[in-house]
């Protein structure tokens, strides 16, 4: 056999190897599970900052109400005194209803944002992990090819 021709095929050999083992970086993969991650801190905050907008809103529309309603009843006689009584227990179980229902809500949107950036990191993890096991398998393919190869490896007797 022409010592060229093997050190063709030895260089054609390390080449592969070479493309191989450079395909294996995971530096897409980490970048893109740190954008993924990013994406779901930023959609968990702007969740909380949305919820403290609101009720910062709905605690000034509530105060404005309030005061409404103070001003009507020192203007209303004995009978009017008893209604305000149950309109104020009416009010505060209102709110204290929308701010249960406004806190289920927030928690249900909190998690289905964590279950979406889980499931998404979980398909890149997956994917990676292929990767790496092809790679695996044509490194190990190249090995046993080379090792069927070689001229030079002295014959076990």
């Amino acid at each position: 056999m022409d010592v060229s021709l093997l050190v063709a095929q030895m260089q054609d050999t390390l080449s592969t190897i070479h493309s191989t083992v450079v395909s294996l970086d995971m530096a897409h993969h980490n970048a893109k599970l740190d954008q993924l991650e990013q994406d779901r801190d930023g959609a968990i905050q702007a969740l909380h900052v949305g919820f403290s907008a609101e009720s910062d809103l709905l605690g000034q529309k509530r105060k404005a109400e309030r005061d409404q309603i103070a001003e009507r009843q020192r203007q209303e006689d004995e009978e009017r005194e008893r209604r305000r009584r149950l309109e104020d227990e009416e009010l505060a179980a209102r709110d204290q209803n929308e701010d249960v229902e406004r806190g289920l809500k927030l928690r249900g949107r909190d998690k289905d944002v964590k279950d979406e950036a889980d499931d998404l990191i979980s398909q890149v993890e997956v994917e990676a992990q292929r990767m790496v096991e092809e790679g695996r398998k044509t490194l190990a393919a190249l090995e046993e090819k080379r090792r069927i190869r070689s001229p030079f490896r002295p014959a076990i007797y």
